[in-house]
Protein backbone atom coordinates (compact mmCIF):
# COMPACT_ATOMS: atom_id res chain seq x y z
CA UNK A 1 0.00 0.00 0.00
CA UNK A 2 1.40 3.38 -1.02
CA UNK A 3 0.85 5.81 1.85
CA UNK A 4 -1.16 8.71 0.40
CA UNK A 5 0.85 11.58 1.94
CA UNK A 6 2.50 12.99 5.05
CA UNK A 7 -0.21 15.46 6.15
CA UNK A 8 -2.70 13.47 8.22
CA UNK A 9 -5.97 14.44 9.83
CA UNK A 10 -6.99 12.41 12.87
CA UNK A 11 -10.78 12.56 13.10
CA UNK A 12 -11.73 11.61 16.65
CA UNK A 13 -9.22 11.27 19.50
CA UNK A 14 -10.68 8.47 21.53
CA UNK A 15 -8.45 5.45 22.18
CA UNK A 16 -7.67 4.62 18.56
CA UNK A 17 -7.34 8.23 17.39
CA UNK A 18 -5.09 9.13 20.31
CA UNK A 19 -2.75 6.18 19.79
CA UNK A 20 -2.75 6.75 16.02
CA UNK A 21 -1.76 10.40 16.42
CA UNK A 22 1.12 9.46 18.74
CA UNK A 23 2.38 6.70 16.47
CA UNK A 24 2.12 8.62 13.20
CA UNK A 25 3.78 11.67 14.73
CA UNK A 26 6.74 9.46 15.66
CA UNK A 27 6.89 8.27 12.03
CA UNK A 28 7.35 11.86 10.83
CA UNK A 29 3.81 12.73 9.78
CA UNK A 30 2.40 16.23 10.23
CA UNK A 31 -0.77 15.74 12.30
CA UNK A 32 -3.96 17.74 12.72
CA UNK A 33 -6.26 16.09 15.28
CA UNK A 34 -9.92 17.03 15.61
CA UNK A 35 -12.64 15.95 18.04
CA UNK A 36 -16.08 17.50 18.51
CA UNK A 37 -16.21 16.44 22.17
CA UNK A 38 -15.10 18.35 25.23
CA UNK A 39 -15.08 15.87 28.12
CA UNK A 40 -12.36 16.03 30.78
CA UNK A 41 -10.74 12.84 29.54
CA UNK A 42 -10.75 14.14 25.98
CA UNK A 43 -9.16 17.44 27.00
CA UNK A 44 -6.42 15.55 28.86
CA UNK A 45 -5.67 13.48 25.76
CA UNK A 46 -5.61 16.66 23.68
CA UNK A 47 -3.06 18.21 26.05
CA UNK A 48 -0.88 15.10 25.81
CA UNK A 49 -0.90 15.35 22.01
CA UNK A 50 -0.15 19.07 22.06
CA UNK A 51 2.87 18.36 24.27
CA UNK A 52 4.17 16.22 21.40
CA UNK A 53 3.82 19.13 18.98
CA UNK A 54 0.55 17.97 17.44
CA UNK A 55 -2.07 20.55 16.46
CA UNK A 56 -5.37 19.67 18.15
CA UNK A 57 -8.87 21.12 18.10
CA UNK A 58 -11.72 20.10 20.43
CA UNK A 59 -15.39 21.00 20.63
CA UNK A 60 -15.77 21.13 16.85
CA UNK A 61 -14.57 19.79 13.51
CA UNK A 62 -13.09 22.53 11.33
CA UNK A 63 -13.50 21.43 7.70
CA UNK A 64 -10.69 23.69 6.49
CA UNK A 65 -8.13 22.09 8.79
CA UNK A 66 -9.09 18.58 7.69
CA UNK A 67 -9.42 19.44 4.00
CA UNK A 68 -5.78 20.56 3.99
CA UNK A 69 -4.71 17.01 4.85
CA UNK A 70 -3.60 14.34 2.36
CA UNK A 71 -5.64 11.69 4.10
CA UNK A 72 -7.80 11.22 7.19
CA UNK A 73 -7.49 8.53 9.84
CA UNK A 74 -11.09 8.17 10.93
CA UNK A 75 -12.05 6.80 14.33
CA UNK A 76 -14.90 4.26 14.67
CA UNK A 77 -16.94 6.82 16.62
CA UNK A 78 -17.49 9.07 13.60
CA UNK A 79 -20.91 8.33 12.10
CA UNK A 80 -21.08 8.35 8.28
CA UNK A 81 -24.23 10.47 8.59
CA UNK A 82 -22.31 13.28 10.33
CA UNK A 83 -21.74 16.52 8.40
CA UNK A 84 -17.94 16.31 8.58
CA UNK A 85 -17.92 12.76 7.19
CA UNK A 86 -20.10 13.83 4.27
CA UNK A 87 -17.90 16.84 3.55
CA UNK A 88 -14.75 14.72 3.47
CA UNK A 89 -16.41 12.12 1.26
CA UNK A 90 -17.63 14.79 -1.16
CA UNK A 91 -14.07 16.13 -1.48
CA UNK A 92 -12.79 12.57 -2.10
CA UNK A 93 -10.16 12.75 0.63
CA UNK A 94 -8.99 9.20 1.48
CA UNK A 95 -10.49 7.92 4.73
CA UNK A 96 -8.44 5.26 6.50
CA UNK A 97 -9.12 3.27 9.66
CA UNK A 98 -6.58 2.69 12.41
CA UNK A 99 -6.55 -1.00 11.40
CA UNK A 100 -5.47 -0.08 7.87
CA UNK A 101 -2.76 2.33 9.03
CA UNK A 102 -1.40 -0.16 11.58
CA UNK A 103 -1.17 -2.84 8.90
CA UNK A 104 1.30 -0.66 6.93
CA UNK A 105 3.78 -0.78 9.79
CA UNK A 106 3.12 -4.16 11.45
CA UNK A 107 6.39 -6.14 11.76
CA UNK A 108 4.54 -9.46 11.64
CA UNK A 109 2.28 -11.06 9.04
CA UNK A 110 0.89 -13.60 11.50
CA UNK A 111 -2.42 -11.79 11.85
CA UNK A 112 -5.65 -13.53 12.82
CA UNK A 113 -8.56 -11.11 12.43
CA UNK A 114 -11.98 -11.77 13.95
CA UNK A 115 -15.23 -10.06 13.01
CA UNK A 116 -18.94 -10.86 13.15
CA UNK A 117 -22.19 -9.52 14.52
CA UNK A 118 -21.82 -11.34 17.84
CA UNK A 119 -19.08 -13.15 19.72
CA UNK A 120 -16.07 -11.18 18.46
CA UNK A 121 -14.64 -10.31 21.86
CA UNK A 122 -15.14 -13.78 23.31
CA UNK A 123 -13.52 -15.53 20.35
CA UNK A 124 -10.69 -13.00 20.13
CA UNK A 125 -9.97 -13.43 23.84
CA UNK A 126 -10.07 -17.22 23.59
CA UNK A 127 -7.76 -17.27 20.58
CA UNK A 128 -5.38 -15.02 22.47
CA UNK A 129 -5.29 -17.49 25.36
CA UNK A 130 -4.76 -20.43 22.99
CA UNK A 131 -1.95 -18.84 20.98
CA UNK A 132 -0.27 -17.37 24.04
CA UNK A 133 -0.28 -20.77 25.72
CA UNK A 134 1.05 -22.45 22.58
CA UNK A 135 3.65 -19.93 21.44
CA UNK A 136 4.14 -17.35 24.18
CA UNK A 137 4.03 -14.74 21.41
CA UNK A 138 0.45 -13.55 20.95
CA UNK A 139 -0.82 -9.98 21.28
CA UNK A 140 -4.57 -9.40 21.54
CA UNK A 141 -5.69 -6.00 20.31
CA UNK A 142 -7.99 -4.01 18.02
CA UNK A 143 -11.65 -3.30 18.64
CA UNK A 144 -11.38 -5.26 21.87
CA UNK A 145 -10.17 -2.13 23.68
CA UNK A 146 -6.46 -1.59 22.95
CA UNK A 147 -5.73 -0.25 19.46
CA UNK A 148 -3.41 -2.29 17.26
CA UNK A 149 -1.39 0.77 16.30
CA UNK A 150 -0.53 1.36 19.96
CA UNK A 151 0.90 -2.18 20.25
CA UNK A 152 3.23 -2.04 17.23
CA UNK A 153 6.23 -0.94 19.29
CA UNK A 154 6.31 -4.19 21.26
CA UNK A 155 5.77 -6.58 18.35
CA UNK A 156 8.34 -8.77 16.61
CA UNK A 157 8.23 -10.57 13.29
CA UNK A 158 7.40 -13.93 14.90
CA UNK A 159 4.53 -12.65 17.08
CA UNK A 160 0.91 -13.59 16.45
CA UNK A 161 -1.60 -10.74 16.42
CA UNK A 162 -5.13 -11.70 17.45
CA UNK A 163 -7.19 -8.81 16.21
CA UNK A 164 -10.84 -7.94 16.77
CA UNK A 165 -12.18 -5.80 13.93
CA UNK A 166 -15.53 -4.06 13.46
CA UNK A 167 -17.47 -3.28 10.32
CA UNK A 168 -16.65 0.44 10.79
CA UNK A 169 -12.93 -0.31 10.76
CA UNK A 170 -13.14 -2.72 7.84
CA UNK A 171 -15.09 -0.39 5.59
CA UNK A 172 -12.13 2.02 5.68
CA UNK A 173 -9.44 -0.55 4.83
CA UNK A 174 -7.76 -0.54 1.43
CA UNK A 175 -4.99 -3.14 1.73
CA UNK A 176 -5.38 -4.90 5.11
CA UNK A 177 -4.56 -8.60 4.69
CA UNK A 178 -4.90 -11.01 7.62
CA UNK A 179 -3.30 -14.42 7.36
CA UNK A 180 -6.55 -15.83 8.79
CA UNK A 181 -9.88 -14.03 8.66
CA UNK A 182 -12.79 -15.25 10.82
CA UNK A 183 -16.31 -14.07 10.03
CA UNK A 184 -18.18 -15.56 12.98
CA UNK A 185 -21.74 -14.73 11.95
CA UNK A 186 -23.93 -12.13 10.27
CA UNK A 187 -27.29 -10.71 11.30
CA UNK A 188 -28.85 -7.25 10.92
CA UNK A 189 -26.86 -4.71 12.93
CA UNK A 190 -25.67 -1.10 12.91
CA UNK A 191 -28.55 0.11 10.79
CA UNK A 192 -28.05 3.39 12.63
CA UNK A 193 -24.63 3.55 10.96
CA UNK A 194 -24.52 1.74 7.64
CA UNK A 195 -26.57 2.90 4.69
CA UNK A 196 -28.29 -0.47 4.52
CA UNK A 197 -27.77 -4.11 5.43
CA UNK A 198 -25.92 -4.78 2.16
CA UNK A 199 -23.29 -2.19 3.04
CA UNK A 200 -22.89 -3.83 6.45
CA UNK A 201 -22.37 -7.28 4.86
CA UNK A 202 -19.92 -5.85 2.32
CA UNK A 203 -17.94 -4.20 5.12
CA UNK A 204 -17.62 -7.55 6.88
CA UNK A 205 -16.58 -9.28 3.66
CA UNK A 206 -13.76 -6.78 3.13
CA UNK A 207 -11.95 -8.88 5.74
CA UNK A 208 -11.21 -11.27 2.86
CA UNK A 209 -10.72 -8.79 -0.01
CA UNK A 210 -6.92 -8.68 0.00
CA UNK A 211 -6.26 -12.28 1.02
CA UNK A 212 -4.61 -14.63 -1.42
CA UNK A 213 -3.09 -18.10 -1.69
CA UNK A 214 -1.68 -19.25 1.63
CA UNK A 215 -4.29 -17.34 3.63
CA UNK A 216 -7.33 -18.79 5.42
CA UNK A 217 -10.94 -17.58 5.25
CA UNK A 218 -13.26 -19.00 7.92
CA UNK A 219 -17.03 -18.51 8.02
CA UNK A 220 -20.35 -20.32 8.38
CA UNK A 221 -21.73 -22.17 5.37
CA UNK A 222 -25.19 -21.01 6.41
CA UNK A 223 -24.07 -17.36 6.26
CA UNK A 224 -22.45 -17.83 2.88
CA UNK A 225 -25.61 -19.35 1.41
CA UNK A 226 -27.79 -16.58 2.76
CA UNK A 227 -25.65 -13.45 2.45
CA UNK A 228 -22.73 -13.90 0.03
CA UNK A 229 -23.24 -16.95 -2.23
CA UNK A 230 -21.43 -15.30 -5.16
CA UNK A 231 -18.43 -13.93 -3.24
CA UNK A 232 -15.13 -15.01 -4.76
CA UNK A 233 -12.46 -16.06 -2.28
CA UNK A 234 -8.78 -16.25 -3.17
CA UNK A 235 -7.80 -17.67 0.23
CA UNK A 236 -8.40 -21.28 1.25
CA UNK A 237 -11.90 -21.50 2.72
CA UNK A 238 -13.14 -23.34 5.82
CA UNK A 239 -16.76 -23.59 7.00
CA UNK A 240 -16.58 -24.04 10.74
CA UNK A 241 -20.31 -24.61 11.29
CA UNK A 242 -19.84 -27.96 9.54
CA UNK A 243 -17.83 -29.34 12.45
CA UNK A 244 -20.20 -31.71 14.27
CA UNK A 245 -21.57 -31.17 17.80
CA UNK A 246 -19.62 -27.99 18.51
CA UNK A 247 -20.75 -24.51 19.46
CA UNK A 248 -19.84 -22.38 16.39
CA UNK A 249 -17.58 -20.06 18.38
CA UNK A 250 -15.71 -23.00 19.86
CA UNK A 251 -15.53 -24.56 16.41
CA UNK A 252 -13.97 -21.36 15.03
CA UNK A 253 -11.36 -21.36 17.80
CA UNK A 254 -10.49 -25.03 17.37
CA UNK A 255 -10.28 -24.81 13.60
CA UNK A 256 -8.07 -21.72 13.74
CA UNK A 257 -5.71 -23.47 16.15
CA UNK A 258 -5.58 -26.54 13.91
CA UNK A 259 -4.67 -24.44 10.86
CA UNK A 260 -1.65 -23.13 12.76
CA UNK A 261 -0.74 -26.61 14.05
CA UNK A 262 -1.47 -25.95 17.71
CA UNK A 263 -1.96 -29.22 19.62
CA UNK A 264 -5.50 -30.08 20.65
CA UNK A 265 -4.43 -30.58 24.28
CA UNK A 266 -3.26 -26.95 24.37
CA UNK A 267 -6.62 -25.77 23.05
CA UNK A 268 -8.45 -27.93 25.60
CA UNK A 269 -6.40 -26.48 28.44
CA UNK A 270 -7.04 -22.88 27.34
CA UNK A 271 -10.77 -23.48 26.97
CA UNK A 272 -11.07 -25.21 30.34
CA UNK A 273 -9.31 -22.31 32.10
CA UNK A 274 -11.39 -19.61 30.45
CA UNK A 275 -13.67 -17.84 32.95
CA UNK A 276 -15.39 -15.54 30.50
CA UNK A 277 -15.07 -11.77 30.02
CA UNK A 278 -16.47 -8.87 31.98
CA UNK A 279 -19.92 -7.67 30.88
CA UNK A 280 -20.53 -10.81 28.78
CA UNK A 281 -22.85 -13.21 30.64
CA UNK A 282 -20.97 -12.23 33.79
CA UNK A 283 -22.53 -13.72 36.90
CA UNK A 284 -22.64 -10.93 39.47
CA UNK A 285 -24.18 -12.71 42.44
CA UNK A 286 -27.11 -14.72 43.73
CA UNK A 287 -29.05 -12.51 46.11
CA UNK A 288 -32.18 -13.60 48.00
CA UNK A 289 -32.41 -16.62 45.70
CA UNK A 290 -32.23 -14.60 42.48
CA UNK A 291 -29.19 -14.80 40.17
CA UNK A 292 -28.07 -11.52 38.60
CA UNK A 293 -26.19 -11.65 35.28
CA UNK A 294 -24.46 -8.71 33.65
CA UNK A 295 -24.54 -9.07 29.86
CA UNK A 296 -24.18 -5.37 29.11
CA UNK A 297 -21.93 -6.14 26.14
CA UNK A 298 -25.02 -7.50 24.38
CA UNK A 299 -25.82 -4.73 21.89
CA UNK A 300 -27.51 -6.79 19.15
CA UNK A 301 -30.35 -9.28 18.87
CA UNK A 302 -27.81 -11.89 17.80
CA UNK A 303 -26.04 -11.49 21.15
CA UNK A 304 -29.37 -11.56 22.99
CA UNK A 305 -30.30 -14.82 21.27
CA UNK A 306 -26.95 -16.29 22.34
CA UNK A 307 -27.56 -15.23 25.95
CA UNK A 308 -31.17 -16.48 26.13
CA UNK A 309 -30.08 -19.81 24.73
CA UNK A 310 -27.89 -20.27 27.83
CA UNK A 311 -30.66 -19.86 30.47
CA UNK A 312 -33.57 -22.09 31.55
CA UNK A 313 -37.05 -21.56 30.10
CA UNK A 314 -39.44 -19.09 31.76
CA UNK A 315 -37.02 -18.14 34.51
CA UNK A 316 -35.66 -14.87 33.12
CA UNK A 317 -36.53 -11.32 34.04
CA UNK A 318 -34.92 -9.54 31.12
CA UNK A 319 -33.74 -5.92 31.12
CA UNK A 320 -33.53 -4.74 27.51
CA UNK A 321 -33.34 -1.49 25.59
CA UNK A 322 -31.16 1.51 24.98
CA UNK A 323 -30.15 3.08 21.68
CA UNK A 324 -31.41 0.73 18.91
CA UNK A 325 -28.83 -0.27 16.31
CA UNK A 326 -31.50 -1.92 14.15
CA UNK A 327 -35.22 -2.71 14.26
CA UNK A 328 -35.00 -6.49 14.06
CA UNK A 329 -36.16 -7.29 17.61
CA UNK A 330 -38.86 -9.61 16.27
CA UNK A 331 -36.06 -11.98 15.20
CA UNK A 332 -35.66 -13.19 18.79
CA UNK A 333 -39.40 -13.56 19.36
CA UNK A 334 -39.31 -17.34 19.74
CA UNK A 335 -36.64 -17.20 22.44
CA UNK A 336 -38.38 -14.36 24.26
CA UNK A 337 -41.58 -16.42 24.35
CA UNK A 338 -39.75 -19.53 25.56
CA UNK A 339 -37.31 -18.05 28.07
CA UNK A 340 -38.58 -14.71 29.40
CA UNK A 341 -41.19 -14.48 32.17
CA UNK A 342 -41.02 -10.67 32.29
CA UNK A 343 -39.20 -8.05 30.18
CA UNK A 344 -38.39 -4.59 31.52
CA UNK A 345 -37.92 -2.13 28.66
CA UNK A 346 -35.83 1.02 28.86
CA UNK A 347 -34.34 3.76 26.70
CA UNK A 348 -35.02 4.90 23.16
CA UNK A 349 -35.83 1.39 21.98
CA UNK A 350 -38.90 0.97 24.20
CA UNK A 351 -41.52 1.48 21.43
CA UNK A 352 -39.69 -0.86 19.05
CA UNK A 353 -39.33 -3.55 21.71
CA UNK A 354 -42.96 -3.30 22.75
CA UNK A 355 -44.20 -3.68 19.18
CA UNK A 356 -41.90 -6.65 18.58
CA UNK A 357 -42.56 -8.51 21.85
CA UNK A 358 -46.17 -7.62 22.71
CA UNK A 359 -47.99 -10.86 23.55
CA UNK A 360 -44.81 -12.92 23.90
CA UNK A 361 -44.30 -12.15 27.59
CA UNK A 362 -45.43 -9.54 30.15
CA UNK A 363 -43.78 -6.17 29.48
CA UNK A 364 -42.93 -3.30 31.82
CA UNK A 365 -41.30 0.03 31.02
CA UNK A 366 -38.85 2.06 33.07
CA UNK A 367 -37.99 5.74 32.82
CA UNK A 368 -34.30 5.26 33.59
CA UNK A 369 -31.72 2.56 34.15
CA UNK A 370 -31.92 2.34 37.94
CA UNK A 371 -35.69 2.07 37.75
CA UNK A 372 -35.32 -0.75 35.21
CA UNK A 373 -33.03 -2.72 37.55
CA UNK A 374 -35.28 -2.13 40.55
CA UNK A 375 -38.36 -3.16 38.57
CA UNK A 376 -36.62 -6.35 37.49
CA UNK A 377 -35.80 -7.14 41.11
CA UNK A 378 -39.44 -6.65 42.12
CA UNK A 379 -40.62 -9.09 39.41
CA UNK A 380 -38.13 -11.85 40.25
CA UNK A 381 -38.67 -14.69 42.75
CA UNK A 382 -36.17 -17.22 44.13
CA UNK A 383 -34.92 -19.43 41.33
CA UNK A 384 -35.21 -16.69 38.70
CA UNK A 385 -32.44 -14.91 36.81
CA UNK A 386 -32.35 -11.15 36.30
CA UNK A 387 -30.52 -10.75 33.02
CA UNK A 388 -29.21 -7.41 31.80
CA UNK A 389 -28.91 -8.19 28.09
CA UNK A 390 -30.00 -4.96 26.38
CA UNK A 391 -29.69 -5.86 22.66
CA UNK A 392 -29.03 -2.13 22.17
CA UNK A 393 -26.17 0.32 22.35
CA UNK A 394 -25.79 2.32 25.56
CA UNK A 395 -25.34 5.79 24.09
CA UNK A 396 -28.76 7.14 25.05
CA UNK A 397 -27.88 6.79 28.75
CA UNK A 398 -24.17 5.93 29.06
CA UNK A 399 -20.81 6.55 27.41
CA UNK A 400 -20.33 2.84 26.69
CA UNK A 401 -21.52 -0.64 27.61
CA UNK A 402 -18.82 -0.95 30.31
CA UNK A 403 -20.30 2.00 32.20
CA UNK A 404 -23.77 0.46 31.91
CA UNK A 405 -22.60 -2.91 33.20
CA UNK A 406 -20.63 -1.33 36.04
CA UNK A 407 -23.72 0.53 37.27
CA UNK A 408 -25.77 -2.67 37.14
CA UNK A 409 -23.23 -4.43 39.34
CA UNK A 410 -22.99 -1.46 41.69
CA UNK A 411 -26.77 -1.38 42.21
CA UNK A 412 -27.00 -5.11 42.90
CA UNK A 413 -24.08 -5.06 45.32
CA UNK A 414 -25.59 -2.08 47.15
CA UNK A 415 -28.67 -4.21 47.80
CA UNK A 416 -26.50 -7.05 49.12
CA UNK A 417 -24.55 -4.69 51.38
CA UNK A 418 -27.71 -3.11 52.80
CA UNK A 419 -29.06 -6.52 53.82
CA UNK A 420 -25.68 -7.67 55.17
CA UNK A 421 -25.37 -4.60 57.39
CA UNK A 422 -28.87 -4.74 58.86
Amino acid sequence: MKVPGKRVGILGIGKSGFESARFLKAQGYKIFASDAGASQGLLERAQSLEALGIEVETGRHTPEGLLNCDWILISPGINPASPIYRILRSKKIPLVSEIEAASWYAPTKKIIAVTGTAGKTTVTTLLGRVFQKATGKAIVCGNIGNPWIGELGRMNSDDFVILEVSSFQLMHCQSFRPRAGLLLNISPNHQDWHRDFREYVDAKLSLFTHQGPGDFALFRRSDRRQYFPQYHFRAEIFEFDQLPALDPNEAAVRLSARLFEIPEKTVNAALSEFQGIEHRLERVTTFQGVTYINDSKCTTTGSLAWALDKVPAKSVVLIAGGHPKSDDFHNVGRLVREKVKQAVLMGEARPLLRRAWEGLCPLSEAANFREAVETARSRAVPGDTVLLSPACASFDMFNNYEERGALFKKIVREWEASVTHV
